[in-house]
């Protein structure tokens, strides 16, 4: 604690002096050594003396250091760090070693004693101005006493003595850095990022990075205006600027539609395009817009042809557009790619080779599972390790062929996921066979055990959900409700929770405007949902409104090629009269998915042979 009295001891204030009978030195040490050793020894090996041991006074001063370090690491051993503090501090004054000042300061903050610590690293910085250590230290006690100017004069001191490759990162940990910041000083973090970077804003070639630094910091603090105003001025500076360019990123990924135009300026200012047209890819792959991000991969692929990540991501935008081949093609290049690039040991990461080889074999799984191609599937699982998420893939196709009690079986069975650290493998296996019910049409089953899952983990939105799903299924319609507007409640956030709550009464035809209320709900917290844009076409169908039921659908059905989507699109369209229109939409939606129960359902009710 602050205030301890053995740090203020007067009689601990100083060690023994040279003054002192000689003979008390070796007596103290050879008294405790026996009991000491491996602490003496370590301690000996680590404190280097301040000058060559070549003069009677040199070795008089060699002897007290030895003695300070050693007595000060057996008091800490002891928990004594008063006294700890007060010899190692002495030989730290003593020899000028920046290892012993920061074993001082060390002392006293696990002792607790804030202002003792802030005075010794002060103490350091004044005998040693110059130290990187030392202010790296004065930072970090600050941040840890709740210094505002403390940690603003350290930061600026420390960006101020890097240069080059090393200031870069200095300014790039910055936010990381705030970020650790006590709650009372949080609120200043924009203020103390703007205040150290100071003078970095007027270099020429780092005020983007400054800016973006700043910018991040703000983005951490949920300032997203804010954050847009800094990478304003980064791109003012130079738009081809890596770390303006990862802002920008951050902020679409964020959800801010004004940052994306900054994001598309960024690629085209730089030479070598690939790595951030790659992550703008995959930000709109995640925002379903999936036609620009193909678009963007094969710009990408044309410059890049061997990279392996792009080739994965186009493979999963083909399966999800119901193109096959192109999918197919696309994962067994990366396959392909991957292999050689293992094969000329041109990777060093083991593990990223074999993550790719299993990416690339569950998308080729999958693609052939789409094609009701069971044999072909079966291949591609049968060379991954076996985990509880491959179990489930086999299951589903067992389930598939009618191996029903084989698939409960398996996914029963122990798998590699059982040990997997931090995980909760029973919790993991109950979803899964929830989940394999579900598919199944073992509805009752899976209700009865998702029960049990809720009941076990009462806070878990996705449990909740899932239980609300098979309550509607179940025809336990104000069960599902109860169930929805109870993880509302919770998770006012959980778009899922609106959409599927307004598609259930519109697919009812009950209570429609709140229906769309809901809906609308949804897609304001998810807007590029295709499958949310789905029930709002839906439900302007339902209501009679079909022109923006058409409209609202085939913006839908343009984000993700799904089968439901094209039978209600289809549908909306053969009651326009756009017959032929609907019974082609219908037909090649039907030859992509040729088991789908919807799009049957849906040419037979329209009067179209299958």
């Amino acid at each position: 604690m602050v205030g301890h009295s053995s740090f203020f001891d007067p009689a601990c204030n100083t060690p023994p002096s040279a003054n002192m009978p000689k003979h008390r030195y070796p007596t103290f040490a050879k008294r405790l050594l026996p009991i000491t050793w491996a602490i003496a020894v370590c301690v000996a090996q680590a404190a280097t003396p301040p000058g060559p041991a070549s003069t009677d006074e040199n070795s008089e001063l060699d002897g007290r250091l030895f003695y300070q370090i050693l007595a000060g690491e057996i008091a800490s051993r002891q928990g004594d760090n008063g006294l700890a503090f007060q010899f190692i501090a002495a030989a730290a004054k003593n020899s000028e070693d920046e290892q012993l000042s920061a074993r001082a300061v060390e002392i006293a903050i696990q002792a607790g004693a804030g202002d003792v610590a802030w005075g010794a690293v002060n103490d350091w910085i004044k005998r040693q101005p110059e130290s990187q250590r030392a202010q790296s230290m004065k930072l970090r006690v600050a941040i840890a006493t709740n210094r505002l100017n403390g940690v603003t004069e350290a930061l600026t001191k420390i960006i101020a003595q890097s240069s080059g490759a090393d200031r870069r990162e200095i300014i790039r940990a910055i936010p990381s850095t705030l970020n650790r910041l006590p709650q009372a000083l949080q609120k200043k973090a924009d203020e103390i990022a703007q205040t150290s970077l100071k003078a970095v804003k007027r270099d020429r070639e780092l005020a983007a990075a400054a800016w973006a630094a700043i910018g991040t910091v703000r983005l951490n603090g949920n300032d997203t205006a804010g954050a847009m105003r800094a990478l304003a001025e980064a791109y003012k500076s130079r738009p081809a600027d890596l770390d303006a360019g990862r802002l920008a990123l951050n902020l679409m990924e964020q959800g801010v539609a004004t940052a994306e135009p900054l994001v598309v300026q960024h690629i085209n200012a730089l030479t070598d395009k690939t790595n951030a047209r790659f992550s703008y890819a995959r930000l709109l792959f995640i925002d379903n817009r999936l036609t620009p991000a193909l678009n963007e991969l094969e710009r990408l692929l044309a410059d890049s042809p061997e990279f392996i990540a792009a080739w994965l991501l186009r493979g999963q935008i083909e399966l999800q557009h119901g193109n096959f081949a192109a999918a197919g093609k696309a994962a067994q290049q990366a396959l392909a790619l991957n292999q050689k690039e293992t094969a000329a040991a041109k990777t060093n990461d083991p593990s990223r080779s074999d993550l790719i080889d299993r990416q690339s074999r569950l998308l080729l799984a999958d693609i052939a599972q789409a094609q009701s191609y069971w044999a072909s599937a079966e291949q591609w699982l049968a060379a991954i390790p076996a985990d509880d998420d491959v179990n489930y893939r086999k299951a589903v196709l067992m389930g598939k062929q009618g191996r029903l009690d084989d698939a409960l079986s398996l996914l029963d069975s122990p798998s590699a996921s059982d040990d997997m650290p931090g995980a909760d493998a029973t919790k993991n296996k109950m979803q899964l066979k929830v989940r394999w019910l579900r598919e199944f049409n073992r509805t009752a089953d899976a209700y009865q055990l998702s029960s049990e899952l809720t009941d076990a983990y009462p806070d878990d939105p996705e449990l909740l959900y899932s239980q609300a799903m098979l309550a509607e299924q179940l025809g336990k319609h104000a069960e599902m409700e109860t169930l929805l507007r109870t993880l509302i409640a919770k998770r006012p956030d959980y778009s899922h929770a609106y959409n599927a709550l307004g598609y259930a009464l519109v697919d009812r035809g009950e209570r429609l405007p709140e229906a769309q209320a809901l809906i609308e709900e949804a897609l304001r917290l998810s807007p590029n949902d295709p499958l949310i844009t789905d029930s709002l076409g839906w439900a302007y169908f339902r209501q009679g409104n079909l022109a923006e039921a058409a409209r609202t659908l085939q913006k839908a059905y343009g984000m993700k090629q799904d089968p439901e989507i094209a039978a209600h699109l289809g549908e909306v369209w053969w009651k326009l009269g756009q017959t032929q229109s609907a019974e082609k939409l219908l037909r090649d939606a039907q030859r992509r998915y040729p088991k789908s129960t919807v799009l049957i359902d849906t040419l037979k009710r329209l009067g179209i042979t299958p």
